[in-house]
């Protein structure tokens, strides 16, 4: 069963695309940057006007996994709101038990097929340092743009407690984006794993074009193609969608009040 979703709400959320970028940005830097690059900072974010193709797999039960982790954070707010007004036992429930999340048949757990290949792009700065003749002996502005992101992978999704658990489980395989033999190419590369895909890389292809030197100016001190960067760049943002992602991780909305 296929099914669409409202991409264009989607994509005008600011509140949505912020957060993004705060999260990627932190990523940043935090980050062990090598010694050729430093201040890699996103700096525009898009989900573009095309949607992903979704199909639903199988429909079933939440994951106990969920239910532990709602019953975590209740458990935490208890203590934290005892701890504001001492320990009374005033914000436990009236029969005097912590708040426990029992399972409802409004419970829900979508598998679904998650196929895109659509129109997202990121934009990056970032300073390139030359360490020749002696150590930052020069460096220049970076703008990388990351473009024709491709993705096919199992995905979870759980409703519960008036909560929302995505996560990724697997890759799927797919014609297009496994057949793709370019790894880098400097005129407009895609770039892609050249080793047989993990269990998820989530990030299957991409465009990604990387200028150096400051265009404002047009002095004509633009370059292109710095290979170690993009691909630096481009393992960073695969090791990140797995760590927040990428089953047994996953992403939470909440809309409880």
């Amino acid at each position: 069963m296929s099914f669409e979703i409202n991409w264009e709400k989607l994509s005008s959320d600011s509140d949505l695309t912020s957060n993004i970028r705060e999260g990627l940005n932190g990523y940043f830097q935090e980050l062990e940057l090598p010694s050729y690059v430093r201040a890699i900072e996103l700096v525009d974010f898009g989900f573009g006007k095309i949607a992903p193709n979704i199909t639903l797999r199988e429909i079933s039960s939440p994951l106990q996994d969920f239910y532990d982790t709602v019953n975590e954070e209740y458990e935490e707010d208890n203590e934290t709101s005892s701890e504001m007004h001492g320990r009374d036992g005033q914000n436990v429930g009236e029969s005097g038990e912590e708040a426990v999340v029992e399972k409802k048949e409004t419970d829900t757990q979508f598998l679904i097929e998650f196929e895109y290949k659509g129109d997202m792009s990121l934009t990056l700065t970032a300073e390139l340092v030359l360490n020749y003749p002696v150590e930052r002996f020069m460096t220049l502005p970076l703008k990388i743009s990351i473009s024709n992101i491709g993705l096919h992978s199992l995905c979870l999704v759980s409703y519960l407690a008036k909560q929302v658990f995505i996560s990724m489980l697997c890759d799927v395989s797919d014609p297009v984006l496994d057949d793709v033999d370019c790894v880098l190419d400097p005129n407009g590369p895609v770039l892609l794993a050249n080793k047989p895909l993990e269990r998820i890389s989530i990030i299957r292809s991409m465009k990604i074009e990387t200028e150096i030197g400051d265009r404002f100016k047009d002095d004509g001190s633009t370059l292109r193609s710095v290979g170690q960067l993009e691909e630096f760049i481009v393992q960073k943002l695969k090791d990140f969608l797995r760590k927040e992602l990428a089953w047994p991780s996953w992403v939470n909305l909440d809309f409880n009040d």
